[in-house]
């Protein structure tokens, strides 16, 4: 079968790779859509702290149908089209268990939106994480993918979300999709809109940049974030600094999350039903698989011309 995978680094390459075998535990799907992980496989693919050895691949946002159940399988059924969020990479076909990340798609929910239902349901499983709710007031830092869902989910449990990024673009975007501010901190209004903003009481990092002097500050006193503020890290990086003395004056809590959870599946599959979550208006290129590797070179290269990326496969 066909698959993707990073040959070296910087390089992706298409590999000719054995059918999986469905067993008595697992169904065997063949993939639809896959939907690009923009900043984790940049990550994989130029050794950052995901990845570092070759080959490699990375990618959990496969849209597939079953075509195969074992004999312990009760939930789904040959000809179900479903979502998984595991971490097959792009690969033709791929098998799951009832007990992974896995989700059965109704015939209202649009299939290529499912391909991106890995990178909202991130932010969902980060704002659980971080508690945030209605009464904050959430800086996004970064409004690439999940930087954009980051801000959505945000609103939809009633915070007040502002949005942080250098790409005017990208900010007019998550504007359209109801963040309550979107700024450009590299200009004198966005950084005096900031300012004007805060205290942050969640912050939620999603660019990958140095840029904790800014939101916790470089000494007492200083900084976007209010006492006791939550600063949620997602974007990968191998190493974290921060000023002491200003995370301690504010007594911040640094967050961590992982992977997403189920019932974070749940959620944005519930609200993307509602037409609460928008994900359409985040697909920017729709390519057949046989175009995936121009794709990763752009990723590897300019990575800011992308956003939402869908391989078709069918």
């Amino acid at each position: 079968m066909l698959g993707i995978m990073f040959v070296e680094k910087g390089k992706a390459a298409f590999v000719e790779e054995p059918m999986p075998v469905c067993m008595p535990e697992t169904v065997l799907l063949q993939t639809v859509y896959s939907g690009v992980t923009n900043g984790t496989e940049r990550n994989v693919l130029l050794g950052g702290n995901y990845g570092g050895s070759w080959p490699s691949r990375c990618g959990y946002q496969c849209v597939s149908r079953v075509v195969e159940v074992g004999a312990q399988i009760t939930r789904f059924a040959p000809g179900d089209l479903v979502y998984t969020g595991t971490f097959p990479g792009h690969v033709a076909y791929h098998t799951a268990c009832e007990t992974d990340l896995i989700i059965t798609l109704p015939a209202d929910v649009d299939p290529l939106e499912a391909a991106l239902f890995g990178v909202a349901s991130v932010p969902m499983h980060d704002i659980r994480r971080a508690n945030i709710g209605i009464d904050d007031n959430v800086l996004v830092m970064g409004a690439g993918l999940i930087g954009q869902c980051a801000a959505q989910a945000t609103r939809l449990v009633g915070a007040r979300v502002t949005i942080a990024d250098l790409d005017d673009a990208r900010l007019a975007l998550a504007a359209e999709l109801g963040a309550d501010a979107a700024v450009n901190p590299d200009t004198d209004a966005g950084m005096a809109a900031l300012q004007a903003a805060k205290p942050f009481s969640a912050i939620i990092e999603c660019s990958g940049a140095d840029v904790l002097g800014l939101l916790i500050g470089k000494n007492w006193g200083q900084g976007l974030i209010g006492y006791r503020a939550r600063v949620l890290i997602i974007a990968g990086r191998s190493e974290l600094s921060y000023n002491f003395n200003a995370g301690q004056g504010a007594e911040v809590a640094l967050l961590h999350a992982g992977h997403f959870e189920q019932i974070d599946l749940e959620h944005v599959l519930r609200h993307l039903r509602k037409d609460a979550l928008r994900l359409r208006p985040l697909i920017k290129d729709i390519v057949p698989i046989a175009d995936a590797i121009r794709i990763y070179d752009t990723l590897r290269d300019r990575p800011n011309d992308l956003l939402g990326t869908v391989f078709v496969w069918e």
